[in-house]
């Protein structure tokens, strides 16, 4: 499947946490809950302890850079909790964390702005970082 998510296990679990905190919440015009619990039914759930180094996941530091443009940025994803601009920490629920979470590298992915626009992105790299943590 062409741009097929690829999520390890914990990260597949420590979503759907996520996604049922948020569909309890109710009341909103979008919930993110809904996203997340349809990304994590359409991906590909890689068996415990296995990870690919090539895939955005949580607490990986992921180079991208709009698509046709040669500016690169880095962002580390995290929990929704964990999110620190000042840190490039942004939250998996962000429209960037949420368009590059089990994104391969070399892929273009949309990314929904707020303001009900698109824009593609590539993403570049993926690096692993020292951070782990639970949905509180």
């Amino acid at each position: 499947m062409k741009n097929q998510r690829i999520l390890k296990q914990n990260d597949a679990a420590i979503l759907s946490r996520l996604a049922e905190q948020l569909l309890r919440l109710g009341e909103v015009e979008f919930n993110a809950g809904e996203e997340l619990l349809d990304m994590i039914s359409t991906a590909k759930i890689l068996a415990a302890g296995t990870e690919r180094k090539d895939c955005a996941a949580l607490y990986s530091v992921v180079t991208y850079s709009p698509a046709n443009i040669e500016d690169r940025r880095s962002v580390t994803i995290v929990c929704p909790h964990e999110a620190n601009p000042q840190l490039a920490h942004v939250s998996v629920l962000s429209p960037i964390g949420l368009a590059l979470i089990g994104r391969k590298t070399l892929h273009i992915v949309d990314v929904a702005l707020p303001s009900k626009r698109m824009e593609k992105i590539k993403l570049l790299e993926v690096a692993n970082a020292d951070m782990t943590s639970e949905v509180e």
